[in-house]
């Protein structure tokens, strides 16, 4: 494959629903970036177990792959991501096995994406509930269009957090402020999502995906690679312990002290002012 030019893959299962035929998760690699896009926009991007498997399967995609420096998750349609599918929940035979399956089924490419060294931005806009918090939060990077919502949703089902959301979301808002928002069932627009923390930038709705690809140009055109294994570094932190995180970052900034790149940007930096580059 030539890795200079866009591909769409589609992968998994093209059965789609009912009322969107076809696939409901869609990956776009191109010059260093690979796209996912969350594509149920009739239900808001629910996570159903047919998501969750093509999802893991895009993850897999990139993970493969050694020319993708920055991935960006977002949702098509009016919002981001819903989260689970209640109607598939309430159909199914046995609820608690549905949601194993579920919710296993998105855990795998979560638990991956946690130490990719690959950037990740979400883009996110609408509607992000329940589920679709912790997916946000694998980005490193959280971009919302104004007008956005975001809500737990999970004491209206009466259940509890998925997608890693019981811990990621108290690491980037705090306990308090995470116990708030999911016992509480407090609702935040993007501007108060930005003042706790919870995403990193507002942006307006027209220029959102502008914005995500300038800032995933930007990462792409300064050093992917130590950008990549520094947000593997921050995201193994989450759950380890200060000894192990040490050995980890030893044997990190050792290799990419090996590469090329590094070792132009050292001799530059070292070299006397005003010398030639």
């Amino acid at each position: 494959m030539d890795v200079n030019q866009a591909t769409a893959i589609h992968p998994g299962s093209t059965t789609g629903t009912a009322g969107h035929p076809g696939p409901v998760v869609l990956l776009h690699i191109g010059d260093g970036l690979a796209t996912v896009t969350l594509n149920r926009p009739d239900k808001l991007n629910a996570l159903s177990l047919g998501l969750a498997k093509e999802f893991r399967q895009a993850v897999a995609e990139v993970a493969e792959r050694d020319d993708v420096g920055v991935l960006l998750i977002q949702g098509a349609g009016s919002g981001f991501c819903a989260g689970g599918d209640v109607g598939e929940m309430a159909a199914a035979a046995d609820r608690g096995d549905y949601l194993a399956k579920l919710v296993g089924e998105m855990n795998e490419p979560l638990a991956t994406l946690s130490k990719l060294p690959v950037v990740t931005i979400s883009a996110v806009h609408g509607t992000v509930a329940g589920g679709g918090i912790g997916l946000m939060l694998a980005g490193d990077i959280v971009l919302a269009a104004e007008g956005t919502r975001f809500t737990s949703a999970y004491p209206g089902v009466g259940l509890s957090p998925d997608c890693g959301a019981s811990t990621l979301l108290p690491a980037v808002v705090g306990l308090r402020r995470a116990l708030e928002f999911t016992l509480a069932g407090r609702m935040l627009d993007a501007e108060q999502a930005l003042e706790w923390g919870l995403i990193s930038e507002v942006v307006a709705p027209d220029q959102l995906r502008e914005r995500a690809d300038g800032v995933a140009r930007a990462i792409l055109a300064g050093a992917p690679q130590a950008l990549g294994e520094t947000r593997r570094l921050l995201r193994a932190s989450v759950g380890r312990g200060f000894v192990e995180g040490l050995r980890d970052e030893i044997a990190t900034i050792s290799m990419l002290a090996r590469t090329e790149l590094a070792g132009k940007r050292i001799a530059r930096f070292a070299a006397p002012r005003g010398a030639a580059s």
